[in-house]
C-alpha cells in the first residue's frame, strides 16, 4: 500500500506544473500533529553548494518548537528558503509564527497566533496575521483522525511596489475567516497519509477568497527519523495582476524528531 501511494505522487509529479505564483497560505497545521507532552521539537533542513561553470547556493529549513503544560501548548513555527547564483538572489522567503493552544479535552482546543511572513516571489515584501479560533477533533482513533477548526484573523500585507501592476494595492488590511479541515489515516507499519484543507475568505466580500490543499505521506523511517512526500495546491482568487491564480508544489525530504 505505501508503496502504490509512493508510487501515485510521483505520478502525479510528472504531470503537475510546479511553480510558485500566487499569494500563500502557511501549512503550519502540519506541525500540529500527533500526541505530544513536555517539550517536544521537529526541524527539517536541506542545503547544496555548487560551484565550477555555475555558482548556486540553496538551503531551506522549517520547524517546530514547544512545550506542554496541563492545558497549556505555546510554540513557535518558523521556516525559511534561499536560492542564489553567481548575481542575484532567485528566492528568499521566510516565515515565523507564535502560537498558543488551551487544551479544553483531548479533542477540542483553541488556537490564537501571531505571523510574520516574506516572500520576495510572490512580491510579498511582509505579511502579519494576528488570529484566533476553535479546532474541535471528530474522530480520533489511533489509525484515523478528522478534524476541523474555525476562526477569524487579521491580515496586514505590504507588497513589492515596484514589481505589481499599476492598479494594484502595494498595503491592504483584511479581516478574513480561518477555516481549516484535517484527515490523517495511518497503515499498518506506520505510514501515514495527511490531507489538509484550509479555507480563507473575506468577511466582508467572500469572494476574495485564499484556498490550500495539502496531501502528504510520512513514512518513519526509525524512532525520530521520517520521510516526507507531500502535494501542495494554493489558490488566490484575487492576486496582483503581475501572478497567476494558483500554484502547485511536490516537496520530498526527511526530519528529524525530538520528543
Amino acid at each position: 500500500m505505501v508503496r502504490k501511494c509512493v508510487l501515485g505522487f510521483l505520478a502525479i509529479a510528472a504531470v503537475a506544473p510546479l511553480h510558485a505564483r500566487s499569494q500563500t497560505i502557511l501549512n503550519t497545521e502540519r506541525f500540529q500533529l500527533g500526541d505530544v507532552d513536555g517539550f517536544h521539537a521537529s526541524v527539517d533542513l536541506a542545503a547544496s553548494l555548487q560551484r565550477g561553470n555555475k555558482r548556486v547556493f540553496d538551503v531551506s529549513t522549517s520547524g517546530m518548537v514547544g512545550f506542554v503544560s496541563g492545558r497549556h501548548w505555546p510554540r513557535v513555527i518558523f521556516g525559511g528558503k534561499y536560492l542564489s547564483d553567481d548575481s542575484r538572489s532567485i528566492l528568499d522567503q521566510q516565515f515565523f509564527q507564535l502560537r498558543y493552544s488551551f487544551i479544553f479535552s483531548p479533542d477540542t482546543q483553541s488556537f490564537h497566533f501571531v505571523q510574520a511572513q516574506k516572500n520576495e516571489t510572490l512580491l510579498l515584501r511582509s505579511r502579519w496575521l494576528v488570529g484566533s479560533g476553535v479546532r474541535r477533533a471528530f474522530v480520533n482513533s489511533p489509525t484515523t483522525q478528522v478534524a476541523v477548526g474555525t476562526g477569524a484573523m487579521i491580515e496586514w500585507e505590504e507588497l513589492e511596489p515596484g514589481r505589481i501592476g499599476s492598479g494594484d494595492q502595494a498595503s491592504t488590511r483584511a479581516l478574513r475567516m480561518a477555516n481549516m479541515a484535517v484527515l490523517s489515516y495511518a497503515f499498518d507499519g506506520g505510514a501515514r497519509i495527511l490531507n489538509i484543507l484550509y479555507v480563507q475568505p473575506e468577511f466582508s466580500d467572500l469572494g476574495d477568497l485564499r484556498l490550500l490543499n495539502d496531501l502528504g505521506l510520512i513514512v518513519p523511517l526509525s524512532s525520530r527519523l521520517r520521510s516526507t512526500i507531500s502535494l501542495e495546491w494554493r489558490r488566490d482568487s484575487r492576486p496582483p495582476s503581475t501572478l497567476e491564480h494558483d500554484d502547485l508544489t511536490l516537496k520530498a525530504g526527511f526530519a528529524l524528531e525530538v520528543n
